[in-house]
């Protein structure tokens, strides 16, 4: 009897620890680089959907479990990967990447007063138009 309930604790003892450590908790911190912290930057969770910006002071904040892996991306800089441990306070400085690009394509469309627009369609319409007598 005593044996059976020392199997039970220890099977609930086992159960409840891989609850704690699976449970998802918020992770947060600053986005920065070499200037400062930078708005905008991207954080994604590897292999999920689960993902956040960076605010106007590069702060982040997202959900994730230990050991889960975050992806910091933004243009420009080098994507860092950090795995998640026990701290809550994960802060991450991006180095820049050093591309450069090759071409600018700059495609630019005209507009048109509405008034114009019309008189145009009329004219059309009116040279379409077949009237048989």
């Amino acid at each position: 009897m005593k044996q059976k309930i020392v199997r039970m604790m220890l099977l609930f003892l086992v159960t409840g620890m891989q609850l704690i450590f699976a449970q998802e908790r918020k992770v947060s911190g600053v986005i920065s680089d070499a200037s400062g912290p930078i708005p905008g930057a991207n954080v994604m969770v590897k292999g999920t959907n689960n993902g956040a910006q960076s605010d106007f002071d590069g702060k982040y904040t997202i959900k994730a479990k230990t050991g889960d892996v975050l992806i910091f991306s933004y243009v420009g800089m080098k994507d860092n990967a950090i795995t998640v441990g026990p701290a809550s306070v994960i802060n991450v400085k991006l180095q820049e990447e050093g591309k450069e690009l090759d071409e600018v394509v700059v495609v630019a469309y005209g507009t048109a007063k509405k008034l114009h627009m019309l008189v145009q369609l009329l004219k059309l319409n009116l040279n379409s138009l077949k009237i048989d007598l």
